[in-house]
């Protein structure tokens, strides 16, 4: 397989004969007829690019389009409780268009403005990608680590809603109802290519002993509406690898310079 960009050169992505590796191979056999949807924000250095009352004002303008009121200083403030009430009208009002998506997107940007530019970059279909999701099968995530090595092709949990370890360090409300329905475990497998473009340590920044005292309190209940085992703070983080990009480096160079993903090709 390749990835196209929109200079017209390509990388070469190496996909492991394994399970997912298996899955990926068919996926793409159709999504290669599809351009890649790629939105500005899927670039990791478009967050640098925009001021925080830049960025306010698109995650207003992207309200406006969905009829939502945004009070923007509390978004310049950076309000974790004004953004929570905001990701609670997306989920009680997304439709699946990508108006509603748009408007998300920008809740996470202004969350995550002072963080430092994400170590990966994201290839994702969305909407177009709807009837190649599947449910995920046990297999597919064996074996899963939160140790990413640059180059590498990796996929990770990305449900809508949050783990549980973001409900809890966003402050949202200490109701164990919320937190079931808010918080999924890894129940689909969305056909999403993650690029690592430099070494991952996917627990960085996570207070894994501040926080398992709380998950400790609430994890049987969680367990017990999803049917699930557990869900530890590892798991919350791992990550999946299915493939490898040898020339990793030319991605990174052309994200830099806005040299955008516009395919991918079966080789």
């Amino acid at each position: 397989m390749q990835i196209i960009f929109s200079d017209g050169n390509s990388v070469d992505l190496e996909i492991d004969p394994t399970p997912l590796g298996d899955v990926y191979q068919k996926i793409y056999k159709h999504l290669s007829h599809v351009p890649i949807p790629f939105k500005p924000w899927d670039n990791p250095w478009y967050r640098k690019t925009l001021s925080l009352t830049k960025s306010v004002e698109l995650l207003d303008m992207y309200a406006r389009r969905v009829g939502v009121s945004v009070d923007m200083d509390q978004c310049l403030q950076q309000n974790q409780s004004h953004l929570n009430y905001l990701h609670k009208v997306f989920e009680e009002h997304y439709d699946g268009s990508s108006d509603w998506m748009d408007f998300h997107e920008h809740i996470h940007i202004c969350e995550q403005y002072h963080l430092p530019i994400f170590k990966y970059a994201t290839i994702d279909y969305r909407h177009l990608a709807g009837p190649l999701v599947k449910p995920m099968q046990p297999d597919w995530i064996n074996p899963a680590s939160t140790q990413i090595n640059a180059g590498e092709v990796f996929t990770c949990w990305s449900e809508l809603g949050k783990v549980p370890y973001h409900y809890w360090r966003d402050g949202e409300p200490d109701d164990i109802d919320r937190l079931c329905a808010l918080c999924k475990p890894w129940i689909s497998m969305k056909p999403k290519i993650l690029i690592a473009l430099e070494d991952i340590d996917g627990l960085t920044r996570v207070d894994v002993d501040q926080f398992e005292p709380w998950w400790n309190q609430r994890r049987q209940a969680w367990s017990q509406h999803w049917n699930q085992p557990d869900f530890t703070v590892e798991q919350m983080f791992s990550s999946v690898v299915f493939g490898r990009i040898p020339n990793y480096k030319l991605v990174v160079e052309n994200f830099k310079n806005n040299i955008l993903p516009t395919q991918i090709k079966i080789t």
